[in-house]
């Protein structure tokens, strides 16, 4: 099982660029061209939320438009720049969001399960998930025990050290006090800080994937403001094989030439 993410590709009605300046559209079509290029093929595409820049039903039909040519499944979660009852109605063909509540749901991808958690708080930059989500976590990873389960939300349940926990999941102990329960959940994926970062948390492997087009500046000294730099993005595979487990790769989006190859 091969399975592709990215995150945060903030697509603006029309694919204009976002804050003026980022051609966040060519920015995706750059991740798309990456993933299109692997080889094995990937089984599905993983989507840890903000799609959208600005909230719009364009930028979810234009988002859908440039994956499309990936032919293969793709798995989303709200992230706070979504728009819930937008993100249900592009989605809704798909098959697996709920038609009500909250954006949680879970699927089973051949060898392992995702289960997806909508951690948006309309109109805010951080993150929630009520006792009545943690309630459905703990009954669905219970229902799952005997199969590897990747988690995925759009904020950070865990603390990073960084400046960004400002604006993570404001209930990430309760998250973390469902997920340590269980030994199948092999690891947490998340977006949102537009920084690659990993960590050990509730019991198991917490991991932060990079935007697909700008990311958030490194500090951990915690100043004032937050300063966006546009470093390399990137996408992550993970592989599951049932004989080695999870193992996941950072892959620079882009051509890179091949300066040598043994024989």
């Amino acid at each position: 099982m091969l399975l592709a993410e990215i995150t945060d590709t903030h697509l603006m009605d029309g694919g204009v660029p976002a804050y003026g300046s980022i051609d966040t559209k060519a920015y995706l079509a750059a991740a798309v061209a990456t993933i299109a290029a692997l080889t094995p093929k990937p089984d599905a595409l993983l989507v840890a939320g903000d799609i959208s820049e600005d909230g719009t039903a364009g930028s979810y039909a234009l988002f859908r438009d440039m994956v499309a040519p990936l032919g293969m499944p793709t798995y989303v979660v709200p992230g706070n720049h979504d728009a819930r009852e937008l993100m249900r109605r592009a989605f809704a063909a798909d098959g697996y969001m709920p038609n009500t509540g909250p954006l949680d749901y879970v699927v089973d991808l051949g060898a392992v399960t995702l289960v997806a958690l909508d951690t948006l708080e309309e109109g805010e930059p951080f993150g929630t998930f009520s006792a009545e989500q943690c309630t459905w976590l703990g009954d669905t990873l219970a229902s799952r025990s005997g199969k590897p389960a990747i988690v995925m939300l759009h904020h950070p349940p865990f603390p990073t050290s960084m400046k960004m926990d400002e604006i993570g999941c404001r209930d990430g102990d309760a998250i973390g006090a469902v997920i340590e329960q269980f030994s199948n959940v092999e690891i947490i994926l998340s977006g949102h800080f537009h920084r690659s970062m990993h960590r050990n948390w509730a019991g198991t492997t917490a991991n932060i994937c990079s935007s697909t087009a700008h990311q958030m500046g490194l500090d951990l000294a915690h100043r004032p403001g937050f300063k966006v730099f546009m470093e390399p993005p990137q996408i992550q595979l993970l592989h599951w094989h049932e004989k080695t487990g999870l193992s996941v790769h950072q892959v620079p989006i882009g051509p890179f030439e091949c300066v040598h190859e043994s024989t």
